[in-house]
């Protein structure tokens, strides 16, 4: 029988290619080589199975964050990384802030639905306080609400990756430069540093 891992991670891929809503039940299970009544067992429907998939893309992201931050580096190279994880987690996941949104922020009307809400905003925006807990050798920094900290990041990120068509017009003399996003990694590095350091 197939496990709920698998049914999850082929709901994500789906979303590599369709929005949230674009999918159905029947598509899921088809992908997944599954009954769409196993998906109803395990998820009781596709709202239950869209917030498994947000909640396990957030795991990894977490993981993957954690493990950067575990690591004994400066201020800046901290910020980057949390930079440069989000957005290749954004770009392995475009949906994922849609999904967020749309399946699971819009429905906040159930214990389920709530938990799973608080779950990822929580879970995010400890990964943006870990940012402003002092290290040996890092600058003094402004008090900063991590909330609207954690909200820059997410902005900074999403729309550098949802805004490619723009970003193609804008940078047209430069869309084959492959360091086009580390400039911007920099670049937005440099903003939050100059946003946080007294």
């Amino acid at each position: 029988m197939v496990g709920k891992a698998a049914i999850i991670d082929a709901a994500i891929a789906l979303m590599k290619t369709k929005t949230p809503q674009e999918l159905s039940v029947l598509e899921i299970a088809t992908a997944a080589g599954v009954d769409p009544a196993l998906i109803r067992y395990y998820f009781t429907n596709k709202q239950g199975l869209m917030r498994a998939a947000a909640t396990h893309i957030m795991d990894q992201l977490q993981a993957r964050s954690q493990v950067m931050l575990g690591r004994d580096a400066p201020l800046e190279e901290r910020i980057r990384k949390r930079l440069v994880l989000l957005i290749e987690a954004l770009k392995d996941n475009p949906r994922f802030l849609q999904l967020v949104l749309n399946e699971i922020y819009s429905h906040a009307d159930t214990p389920e639905r709530i938990d799973t809400l608080q779950g990822v905003a929580a879970r995010g925006l400890a990964l943006s306080e870990a940012l402003l807990v002092p290290r040996d050798g890092d600058p003094d920094l402004e008090a900063i609400d991590p909330r609207f900290l954690h909200v820059a990041f997410l902005g900074l990120c999403t729309f550098f990756v949802d805004a490619q068509p723009m970003l193609r017009i804008l940078f047209s003399d430069e869309q084959d430069d492959p360091d086009l996003t580390g400039r911007y990694l920099d670049f937005a590095t440099r903003l939050i540093m100059h946003g946080i350091v007294k």
